[in-house]
């Protein structure tokens, strides 16, 4: 299984296409290669995204995009992608939400692992609060404490605060599908439960994990590896992360898809290559093929996928392709 995920709090940015696209590229790569493996996509929704913020005595809050509502704005592009890559690659894919991922009996072993550890993952995952980023949203209105300010720990028992209906609490050994992580956090049990499931023999299957190259180097060494060190996680056999090329702008930063909202940013940049809404209404699906074409010729010459490209770069070999 190749895992690739996206907040759906937006029309798929061009980053994000080129993620999900490189993923299917991949996995049709391994099939032809080894035809008696199977691959397919892993697509994992983070439904637990903010949709809305609010502070409220200096504390921030927020609603996520499952209890608005809101995740259903945009999720009809995501699974239009997919549908599309899966019927022209000949390679399946699968959807799981935060809560599914959260059922698993190794999620929940790990997550009391950290809990009995939490000083330690606290102070090196979030050092400007020291506080493990673990979320649950009130049962009654959805807040939910950004910066986990206000939570208290045991090995069993987290404690929450509601500041219009007060305290609130889980038991991680029951359910644990509602409880929400911060991005440090989740990849970090994302990556010891994707370990664990890889080396047990009662699964059928591995898993490994496709994100863009901006969370390459220092986030992984010092947010991933050495923290999942520590909890005794043998980090020769932890689960392979393949890094998608990073999309850049004009500057060599990474392409924002916030930033393209602000008046006068981007502006030299065809609309087309912000998101998937632009790009559809452009090129129709011959715009998904064109990327694929040009990911697939990435996967033909490896040289080519361990660097990052300028969005100057797409547009130059769009031109080529049309």
């Amino acid at each position: 299984k190749i895992s690739v995920g996206a907040q759906p709090n937006s029309s798929p940015h061009f980053g994000t296409l080129e993620t999900i696209a490189l993923s299917f590229a991949l996995a049709k790569k391994i099939q032809e290669y080894k035809n008696n493996i199977d691959v397919s996509i892993l697509y994992e929704v983070i439904e637990t995204a903010p949709s809305e913020t609010i502070e409220i005595e200096n504390v921030k809050y927020q609603k996520s995009l499952k209890y608005t509502g809101k995740i259903s704005d945009f999720f009809g592009e995501y699974i239009d992608i997919l549908e599309y890559y899966k019927n022209v690659t000949n390679v399946n894919y699968e959807i799981r939400y935060q809560y599914e991922f959260n059922r698993q009996e190794e999620t929940r072993n790990i997550l009391k692992l950290i809990l009995k550890n939490r000083e330690y993952v606290s102070n090196r995952l979030d050092p400007k609060y020291g506080k493990l980023r673990v979320r649950m949203s009130c049962p009654k209105c959805g807040l939910t404490d950004k910066n986990s300010i206000n939570n208290e720990y045991d090995d069993d028992e987290i404690r929450f605060f509601c500041p219009i209906h007060g305290n609130y609490s889980i038991d991680v050994n029951d359910d644990i599908a509602c409880l929400e992580y911060n991005s440090p956090l989740r990849n970090l049990i994302r990556g010891m439960v994707y370990t664990e499931i890889n080396n047990k023999d009662k699964y059928d299957y591995q898993i490994i994990r496709v994100t863009g190259n901006d969370y390459a180097g220092f986030y992984q060494e010092e947010l991933r590896y050495k923290v999942a060190s520590y909890l005794g996680c043998k980090i020769h056999e932890m689960s392979m992360i393949f890094y998608a090329p990073m999309v850049t702008d004009w500057s060599g930063a990474k392409m924002s898809k916030s930033l393209y909202v602000r008046d006068g940013a981007y502006k030299d940049i065809p609309q087309m290559f912000i998101n998937y809404s632009f790009l559809k209404k452009e090129l129709g699906y011959k715009g998904l093929d064109i990327l694929l074409n040009i990911i697939d010729n990435w996967i033909e010459h490896p040289y080519m996928l361990f660097r990052n490209y300028s969005i100057y770069y797409f547009i130059k070999e769009f031109e080529k392709y049309e």
